[in-house]
This record gives structure tokens, sequence and C-alpha cells, in this order.
């Protein structure tokens, strides 16, 4: 077999993905069908290059899936009143009473961050003479929002229970807090090479290619967390009826669907 001489460049895309789990595709579909027309279509990526320009690219995509150190839960808390006094008194009592009961589950006031989010009016309207309708202000709403930092992920539960106990019900998001990421970075790395030298060496028993490596091309890093990740779909098949508005008409009235959520994890073609 002759022996072609090739200039090789390594391309490589890490990504990193913060709990989530890897799924095996299999062919059963599910429910998530549903929501075909808002999923991204997913090719699978490149494994190597070979162009007639005496080059030869080689890229390795490699996926992992890290557990975070700790979490930071986000909840929204608003409370109305007549004055903007009233209205923040109110919030800090609701927001105090919420961190006494994660004192007690063992969270502690330094592990929480209270930040304020906005003080805005609110006006309503009421029925005036002449057959108007007047709009006036009427109160003040005041929105902070409370973060509360842990380790152990069954906290969550407990947390909501807490807040739901003092009516707050508004849970934000969680964020996941990936401790030591150059670790992380640096084992990726270690296996996009080793996976580059086996293809390098691949190409060279099975091609017959002599190659000499030149550079490195490309080194990209994407991290996915879960809240990037979910998809929503709303299941149900309906009956087709033609609305009829002439006189004495039928008005339709539609039961409301309920949609669901499901965490998408990322394959190495989404890196």
């Amino acid at each position: 077999m002759r022996h072609h001489s090739k200039n090789l460049f390594f391309a490589i895309a890490i990504g990193l993905l913060a709990l989530g789990s890897l799924n095996v595709r299999a062919q059963e579909a599910g429910n998530r069908n549903y929501n075909r027309d808002n999923r991204a279509e997913r090719n699978p990526p490149n494994t190597g290059n070979i162009g007639g320009n005496g080059f030869l690219n080689i890229e390795a995509y490699v996926l992992m899936n890290a557990a975070p150190g700790e979490f930071v839960a986000v909840f929204g808390v608003a409370q109305e009143g007549a004055t903007a006094a009233e209205s923040n008194q109110k919030v800090n009592a609701r927001i105090e009473q919420f961190l006494g009961a994660a004192e007690k589950l063992g969270v502690g006031r330094n592990s929480t961050y209270v930040d304020f989010i906005t003080q805005s009016r609110i006006y309503s309207f009421a029925p005036g003479g002449d057959n108007t309708i007047r709009e006036s202000l009427t109160g003040f709403e005041t929105k902070k929002t409370i973060s509360v930092r842990y380790k152990d992920r069954s906290m969550l539960e407990k947390l909501l229970a807490a807040a739901g106990g003092v009516s707050i019900f508004d849970l934000i998001k969680v964020d996941y807090i990936v401790n030591d990421m150059g670790k992380i970075k640096r084992a990726l790395f270690d296996e996009a090479i080793r996976i580059v030298k086996h293809k390098e060496e691949a190409y060279s028993r099975s091609l017959g290619l002599a190659v000499s490596r030149k550079s490195l091309l490309q080194e990209t890093y994407a991290t996915h967390y879960p809240g990037e990740l979910y998809q929503t779909y709303t299941a149900f098949e309906s009956g087709a009826v033609d609305n009829y508005y002439g006189q004495g008409g039928t008005r339709v009235i539609r039961e409301r669907k309920s949609s669901t959520s499901y965490l998408e994890p990322p394959g190495p073609e989404c890196v």
C-alpha cells in the first residue's frame, strides 16, 4: 500500500454536563413525541476530515457527566400593601418566617441571601359616573428573592415544604455548583487527546497514512446545566369543532391541558 504523507491538525470539542443522566436511545418514543416540532435536529459530529490539500483533521468529542458539589435554590416572594413601607414589611416578615424554618433544617443564615428585586405601584379600575371606568393607585407591591445554598440534594424537598408552610410557592430556579472546574477540564482534555491519538494510529494502520503532527486547530469547552436542558410538551388528542357565531351561535369552551417538562440530556453532537 502506498503511504501518503499528511499534516495532522487537531480539532477538539469538549463538553461538561452537570448532573444530567445520559440515557440509552431506545425505540420507545413516549409522549415527548408531541414535542417533535420544538426539538432541534441533531446531527452526528464529524470524527475526521481527510482533505485533498495535504491536511488531515482529526476531531474528538468528549462529554462528562459531573455531579455538583453544591446547589443554590432561589425562591421568589411578593407582597402587596397600601403603602410601600407596608408591602416591604410584609415581605420581610414572610422571609423571616422562611429563614427561621430553614435554620431548623440545618441551613444557617450564612448560607442564604435576600435580594431586593422591585417595588412597584399597583393600579386598579373602578366604575365612575357617566359610564366611565377610572384607573387609580390602590397600593404597592414589593418583590424579593431568597437564595439558599445547600449540599445535600434531598434538602430541596424540605425547603419546598418549609416555603409552602409560610405561603412561598415560587421556586424560581436551582443552580448547580460544580467544584474544581480546572480538574474536570484537565480530565476532559486528557481523554480527548487519548481519542485523537487512537484515531491517528487507526488511520496510519488501516489506510497507510504517514502523518506528521502540525498543530492544535481548535479547543472548545461548553457547559450544560439541567435548567437549560428541559423540554416541554402538551400531550392530548382533540376533536374538530366548527364554531358558529351567528344569531344564537354556540361558544366552544375548552378544557385546560396540562403540560409536562422533562430533562433532555445532550449527546456529543450538541457540544
